[in-house]
């Protein structure tokens, strides 16, 4: 999987636990207010973290961190993204997934084969017409 952002801990990020955030490149939303507009719109503007790093500082981790968030950009548009969260659990990791929920399909997959334990998508606008007003 492309990696171009990890942090190596976060109290924030996965509610409740320990952990550390992984971020994935390129979005299939453009949103304007996106806080990771470089990762969204030029990835290839940010440096690519190999997994070899990424899985030396996890194992060196291991009881210390409670779990890996992977967020991005959108981590269901990477085809790896399977296999990369399976090397995560097996190292004995929780996996949050942060999406926009796009694509249905990957995180039905994903839940139902026990690969991630939390998903969390932020919804921060609606269609036109599809918000209710208030008087």
């Amino acid at each position: 999987m492309v990696i171009h952002g990890f942090q190596k801990l976060t109290l924030l990020d996965y509610p409740g636990k320990v952990a550390c955030t992984l971020f994935s490149g390129g979005c299939n939303f453009r949103c304007p207010f996106c806080q990771n507009g470089n990762l969204v719109q030029h990835p290839e503007w940010e440096p690519v973290i190999p997994e070899e790093e990424i899985f030396a500082v996890l194992e060196k981790r291991c009881g210390v961190l409670d779990g890996v968030c992977v967020t991005g950009g959108e981590p269901t548009l990477d085809p790896d993204l399977e296999r990369f969260v399976t090397k995560i659990k097996e190292l004995g990791y929780l996996v949050k997934l942060d999406t926009n929920g796009y694509r249905p399909e990957i995180l039905k997959k994903l839940v139902e084969e026990k690969k991630i334990d939390y998903v969390a998508m932020d919804i921060k606008n609606a269609r036109p017409g599809t918000a209710r007003r208030r008087a």
